[in-house]
């Protein structure tokens, strides 16, 4: 909520009307005696300047207030002790400003009785300050509404592109030919190992279908889809990668964003030599609330920058179903990936 040109005029507006009604009342109830029409819009625009001045001043320390409680006492967990600091800040205030007005409209035009105007005058300010700070928190609860629609409307079709980009990049036909490349040649040599691979192969790609469209899956399965793909991989690759995966089962039942583990296997295999005399460690492990995925850093090539599109996505989908993102980071030649796990509701 932004104080702006269009806010100003309509505190111009609203002042000339609230100048109308004062001043009507006054000569009404005679507190003041208006002698003719040129002396009424005199008092009106004296009197419309003075409050529209006011009025700014009013209302940007209205929105100061609600900006402020809003940080340190929102509706939403300390309605009790916002409504008492905003009602005091409203009334105190628009005594102050109120009495104000009165003294300066004083100067210009005598009041029979000033004490009493800047009482009434006071009270009046109170009841008009009630109204402008009611409708700068509907309007701000409104504007934050709206926004937050947007913001999830925006993030869902985010979420679905990410969707789409994931399931097109695990459906990678470079993986897809090398594990038939892979299968290939194990039926010719290994009848039992060939049978394996199908029945891991078949299972992964089931995973893959049957998640991709799910914000989050439960760990336990998304580990067990792991499991299948470093099965794959260590067929493929024999002794040149190796994996280690211990995870406290009390946590397999919280989330993760679907196929968040296998992007990390995938980069660790695409950007790192494997080799059975410097082979390719791979851990899966947890602490308190956070997954680890590491791998020891043996790159392909040198000086090469990857897109990085695989982790960006990645960050985009926890940004969605979490709020917080993961972290990447290298130790000791070790690449550090880590994971927040989301805790069932």
């Amino acid at each position: 909520m932004k104080f702006s040109k269009k806010t100003a005029a309509i505190i111009a507006l609203f002042a000339l009307f609230v100048q109308i009604i004062i001043i009507s009342y006054n000569h009404l109830t005679g507190f003041i005696q208006v002698k003719s029409l040129l002396d009424f819009l005199q008092r009106i625009l004296i009197g419309t300047t003075f409050s529209a001045v006011f009025g700014i001043i009013l209302v940007y320390i209205n929105m100061s207030i609600i900006t402020f409680l809003g940080k340190r006492y929102p509706w939403k967990n300390s309605s009790v002790l916002r409504f008492i600091y905003e009602a005091l800040s409203c009334i105190i205030i628009a005594v102050l400003i109120g009495a104000a007005i009165t003294i300066a409209a004083h100067i210009p035009f005598p009041y029979d009785d000033l004490l009493f105007n800047i009482i009434n005058n006071a009270l009046i300010t109170v009841i008009i300050n009630i109204i402008i700070i009611t409708a700068l928190e509907a309007v701000r609860y409104f504007g934050q509404h709206e926004a937050e629609q947007l913001r999830a409307e925006k993030l869902e079709r985010e979420n679905a592109q990410i969707r789409l980009e994931v399931l097109k990049n695990q459906l990678n036909p470079h993986f897809l030919f090398n594990s038939l490349n892979v299968l290939s040649a194990l039926i010719q040599k290994d009848t039992a190992k060939s049978q394996l691979f199908i029945d891991e192969f078949s299972s992964i790609y089931r995973y893959i279908l049957e998640v991709i469209d799910k914000p989050v899956v439960e760990l336990r399965d998304e580990i067990s889809f792991a499991k299948s793909y470093l099965l794959l991989q260590q067929i493929r690759f024999e002794d040149a990668v190796k994996y280690e995966i211990n995870i406290d089962a009390v946590i397999l039942n919280r989330f993760i964003p679907p196929l968040a583990v296998q992007t990390l296997l995938e980069n660790a295999l695409k950007h790192n030599k494997a080799a059975k005399e410097d082979p390719l460690c791979i851990k899966i492990f947890n602490e308190g609330d956070y997954l680890y995925v590491t791998n020891n850093l043996q790159a392909k090539f040198k000086n090469y920058k990857s897109t990085g599109i695989g982790l960006d996505n990645l960050k985009k989908r926890y940004r969605f179903v979490a709020g917080e993102e993961p972290g990447f980071t290298i130790r000791d030649n070790t690449y550090v990936a880590k994971l927040p796990l989301i805790k069932p509701e």
